[in-house]
């Protein structure tokens, strides 16, 4: 928390100057990041509805409308919530390696988006460009230096990234779901069986055949072993044809 500066010495011989002076305004009791980090708290809890002005100042003991001298509306505070919880991403060096790396970067944002599953509905493309924001941006633009990609086509491949994980994690987040409500998985495929049987959709009956053998019990097309490799072949594909 910053500290007022010191009181100017008077100088010898200068008129007689008060022995102090009063600080104007009351001293701030958090910090903004307090009150993101206590927002985070919430939403972890209870999710990103429950975070309201209201329920941070609760939690802090405070008034509702001290809030606002640190943060003006509940949007900037869900961009201090997304940069703050961004920052427990712990990415190495890249590598060389561009695979193995993005890799690395989606699962560990699928990770982050599991510890905090309100970021699945937070991410947004005009969230502000804080340190920990650009730390995950420049590990991604040097792991993928040596696809040949252009900056501009790198950037778009970060984002059908982050795009693509987050997609994953609430698919998983509502298998979860339906998982406890048998009656919601099984009105969901409650068609399927007939459809197929009309003989109309030759390909979507073969691949959810070839899905379910390789893994049972598992919706088939929301399932989690679709992984960043496709990701990265189709990146390959798109290297070389710039080359």
């Amino acid at each position: 928390m910053p500290t007022a500066a010191p009181e100017p010495e008077p100088e010898p011989g200068s008129a007689s100057t008060p022995p102090s002076r009063r600080r104007r305004g009351p001293q701030p009791r958090y910090s903004r990041e307090d009150v993101a980090r206590a927002a985070v708290a919430l939403a972890d809890a209870k999710g990103l509805d429950a975070v309201t002005f209201r329920a941070v100042a609760a939690s802090l003991g405070t008034g509702v409308m001290s809030l606002y001298s640190y943060i003006p509306d509940k949007q900037t505070l869900v961009f201090d919530m997304s940069e703050l919880v961004s920052a427990e991403l712990d990415l190495p060096a890249p590598t060389g390696d561009w695979r193995a790396d993005m890799h690395i970067a989606a699962g560990r944002q699928r990770d982050l988006a599991h510890r905090h599953p309100w970021m699945v509905e937070a991410a947004s493309h005009l969230q502000p460009l804080g340190p920990a924001t650009l730390d995950f941006l420049e590990f991604a633009l040097g792991a993928l230096e040596p696809t040949g990609l252009s900056e501009r086509d790198r950037l778009e491949t970060i984002a059908l990234v982050n795009g693509f994980v987050l997609n994953i994690v609430r698919a998983e987040l509502e298998g979860r779901a339906a998982a406890a409500d048998p009656q919601r998985q099984t009105a969901q495929y409650a068609m399927v069986p007939e459809l197929l049987a009309t003989g109309r959709y030759p390909r979507f009956a073969a691949a959810i055949a070839g899905a379910a053998s390789r893994r049972r019990g598992t919706p088939p097309f929301i399932s989690t072993g679709c992984s960043t490799g496709s990701w990265t072949d189709w990146c390959s594909g798109r290297a070389r044809s710039q080359s």
